[in-house]
C-alpha cells in the first residue's frame, strides 16, 4: 500500500533548523511516501544538509518565495495528502498520524493542523504559537492563541477557519479543487498570508479545516518579535497581501458592511508602521502591479464559490480593537 502522506519543506538559509526538522519527519509514526525540499537559493548549506538527511532536494537558482516554492513541492508530490512543514517546525512523532486519522474520518475536511507551540528551553509555561487561523471582520487574520500560555483552553478537536502552513496537512483533492491555473498558493504573495488566502478559497468551495490538539509541534517562528523589532520585509508583504487576499476572495457588499472596522484597522496599521517600520509602507507601492492578476483570479474564485455570505459570516469575528491599541501604546512607550 502506498504511504498516504508526502512531506515538503521550503528552505531559505535554514541550516540552523533543517536537520532537526527532517529528523522529526523521518521519525513520523506514519511512514511518509517521500520528503521533498525546495531550496530557495540559500547562501548557506541548507540544501546539502537536507540531502544528508535523505530528502529529495530541488535547488532553485533564485529565491521564488515561500508560496511559489510550496507550489513546486506540491506539483512534485503524488500522495493523497501533503504535509507542508516550515524548516523551523519540529513535529512530534505522532503528528501526521493524528491528523491523518481525523482527515480519513471526514472527506469534507481539506486541511488540518495540530497545536503549534513556541520553543521552551527554560522549563517555564508552554506558550502557544497557533491553534488554527482566525479571520476578523476587519480582514485581519491571526493565529488563534498566539502568545497565550497554554492552560488547556484549546483542547477540543474542532473546526477552525483555516490552518497555519508551518505544519499543515492538506488533502490533495482539496488542493486540486481550489488551485488557480497551476498555483495552489498565490506566488504573488511571496511569503506571509498565502496560507490564509488558501484557507479562504477552500472555505468558499465548501471545504472545512480542523484543529487537532493531540498533534503537537514546536515552531520557532523566527521572524516574530516585539513590534519594533519585527522584520520589515515580512510587514511589507503582510501589508500588500491583506489587500490581495481581499481582492481575490471578498464580496463587495461584505466589504461595505465591515468598512468601518476595515478602515480603523488600516489607520492603526499605517500609524504603527510609520512610527516603527516606515519601509514596510512600501507594500502599498507593491500592490498596484499585482491587482490586475488578482482581479482575474477573483473571477475564477467567485465563479466557483459554493459558500454564500451567510455561510462565511460566522467565521468573521469582531476584532479586539481596544486590546490591540493598548498593545501599540504600551510598545511605543517602551521605545
Amino acid at each position: 500500500m502506498t504511504a498516504p502522506i508526502a512531506a515538503g519543506v521550503v528552505t531559505y538559509n535554514s541550516r540552523d533548523h533543517i536537520e532537526r526538522c527532517l529528523d522529526a519527519l523521518r521519525a513520523q509514526s506514519v511512514p511518509l511516501a517521500e520528503i521533498l525540499v525546495w531550496d530557495n537559493a540559500s547562501a548557506d548549506d541548507s540544501a546539502a544538509l537536507a540531502r544528508s538527511r535523505g530528502a529529495r532536494v530541488q535547488p532553485s537558482a533564485r529565491n521564488l518565495g515561500f508560496a511559489a516554492g510550496a507550489n513546486e513541492l506540491i506539483r512534485r508530490a503524488t500522495a493523497p495528502y501533503f504535509l507542508l512543514v516550515n524548516p523551523d517546525a519540529y513535529l512530534a512523532p505522532d503528528y501526521g498520524e493524528r491528523l491523518l486519522a481525523v482527515a480519513e474520518s471526514d472527506p469534507g475536511v481539506g486541511s488540518l493542523t495540530g497545536k503549534l507551540v513556541r520553543p521552551n528551553a527554560t522549563g517555564g509555561p508552554v506558550v502557544l504559537d497557533s491553534t488554527g487561523h482566525v479571520l476578523y471582520r476587519n480582514r485581519y487574520p491571526l493565529n488563534r492563541g498566539s502568545d497565550e500560555v497554554d492552560r488547556g483552553q484549546y483542547e477540543a478537536t474542532e473546526e477552525v477557519f483555516g490552518v497555519c502552513a508551518a505544519a499543515a496537512l492538506y488533502r490533495r483533492a482539496m488542493l486540486e479543487d481550489v488551485r488557480i491555473g497551476d498555483a495552489y498558493f498565490d506566488p504573488a504573495f511571496f511569503m506571509y498570508l498565502e496560507d490564509v488566502d488558501l484557507d479562504w478559497r477552500a472555505r468558499l468551495r465548501g471545504w472545512r479545516a480542523m484543529y487537532v490538539p493531540a498533534a503537537v509541534a514546536v515552531h520557532h517562528r523566527g521572524h516574530q518579535g516585539k513590534r519594533r523589532t519585527r522584520n520589515p520585509a515580512v510587514l511589507r508583504h503582510s501589508l500588500k497581501n491583506r489587500y490581495l487576499m481581499m481582492a481575490r476572495n471578498d464580496r463587495f457588499r461584505d466589504v461595505i458592511r465591515d468598512l468601518p472596522a476595515i478602515l480603523v484597522m488600516d489607520l492603526l496599521r499605517v500609524t504603527d508602521y510609520a512610527l516603527t517600520h516606515p519601509t514596510a509602507l512600501r507594500g502599498f507601492l507593491d500592490l498596484p502591479p499585482l491587482l490586475p492578476q488578482a482581479l482575474a483570479d477573483r473571477r475564477a474564485i467567485q465563479g466557483r464559490r459554493r459558500l454564500g455570505s451567510a455561510g462565511l459570516r460566522p467565521w468573521l469575528r469582531p476584532y479586539p480593537f481596544r486590546a490591540r491599541l493598548r498593545g501599540i501604546l504600551r510598545d511605543l512607550a517602551s521605545r
